[in-house]
C-alpha cells in the first residue's frame, strides 16, 4: 500500500541520514563520554532538555544520546530547517525568525507528538544561538521556557552541559553531563547550566576513566571515534624502505 511504501521510504532515510550524524562524530572526535551518575529520566513521561550551546556539534551529540543511548525520539526546532531538510526524518521542525504562522504550526506539532509517542525529548538552546566556549552561559529569557512548559505542562525539564576539550588526542574529545530532572522552570535554569559546565572544566583524565577536581568520578563512552593513524598500525616496518629515500 501507499502508505506501508511511504513508512519504509521514510525508515530507509532516517537510517541513511542517521549513518551520516554518526560518521561525522566518529570523524570529528577522538570519543564521546558522559560524565556523572548515568542520568535516570522518567518512563512514560516526555522530557524537555535544555542545554548550552558552545560548538556547532551539540545537536548532533545530543541527538546521539538521546537516540541511540536512552532510547529517546528527540525533537528539536531549527531556524535554517528548510536549509538542511535531510534532518526533517531525524525530529527537526521549522522555527524560522521571519514566519509566526510556521512556528505557531510547530508548536502544535511538537505538542502533538509529544501527547502520541510520551518518551519524546524536545531539546533546547535557551541561549538562543551558539556562544564562544569560554563565554560561559549566556543570558535567557525564562519567559520563553515558561511558554514551553504550558505547552507541554507534564514534561520533566532535564540540563545537560556539553564541553569540547583536548586529552593528548589527535581530535577534541566530547564531554556530556547532567543534572537531575525537574518538574517544572523555576528560574533556576542557568544557574544550573553554569554549575554543570564549570563540573566539566574540572575533568581530567585518569587511565580509562576520569577525575573531577582529582576525584575518580563515573563516566561512560557513548562513541569512539576514528583511531588516528598511528594508532592503526606500527610504521616502524616502513623505516628501511624509506631510509633508502631520505
Amino acid at each position: 500500500t501507499t502508505s506501508s511504501n511511504q513508512s519504509l521510504v521514510a525508515r530507509g532515510v532516517r537510517r541513511t541520514v542517521a549513518g551520516l550524524l554518526r560518521s561525522s562524530l566518529r570523524s570529528s572526535f577522538r570519543s564521546v563520554r558522559w560524565v556523572g551518575a548515568w542520568p535516570l529520566l522518567p518512563e512514560g513521561q516526555p522530557v524537555v532538555l535544555y542545554a548550552n550551546h558552545h560548538s556547532f556539534f551539540d545537536g548532533y551529540l545530543l541527538w546521539w544520546l538521546l537516540t541511540q543511548h536512552l532510547d529517546r525520539p528527540p525533537l528539536v526546532w531549527m531556524r535554517e530547517h528548510d536549509q538542511i531538510p535531510l534532518f526533517g526524518p531525524l525530529g527537526t521542525l521549522p522555527f524560522p525568525e521571519d514566519d509566526a504562522r510556521r512556528r505557531a504550526q510547530t508548536l502544535r506539532e511538537t505538542a502533538r507528538r509529544m501527547r502520541a509517542v510520551p518518551e519524546t525529548s524536545l531539546f533546547l538552546f535557551p541561549e538562543g544561538e551558539q556562544r564562544p566556549p569560554d563565554a560561559g552561559i549566556g543570558p535567557f529569557e525564562t519567559a520563553d521556557l515558561a511558554r514551553v512548559a504550558r505547552l507541554v505542562p507534564d514534561a520533566a525539564w532535564w540540563p545537560v552541559a556539553l564541553r569540547l576539550t583536548w586529552w593528548d588526542a589527535d581530535r577534541p574529545i566530547a564531554l556530556l553531563t547532567g543534572d537531575t530532572p525537574h518538574d517544572a522552570p523555576d528560574g533556576d535554569e542557568r544557574p544550573r547550566l553554569d554549575a554543570l559546565l564549570n563540573r566539566l572544566r574540572a575533568v581530567r583524565p585518569v587511565g580509562d576513566g576520569v577525575t573531577i577536581d582529582g576525584v575518580p568520578a563515573a563516566s561512560r563512552v557513548l562513541l569512539d571515534g576514528k583511531r588516528a593513524p598511528g594508532e592503526r598500525g606500527n610504521l616502524t616496518v616502513l623505516w628501511p624502505l624509506l631510509q633508502r629515500f631520505s
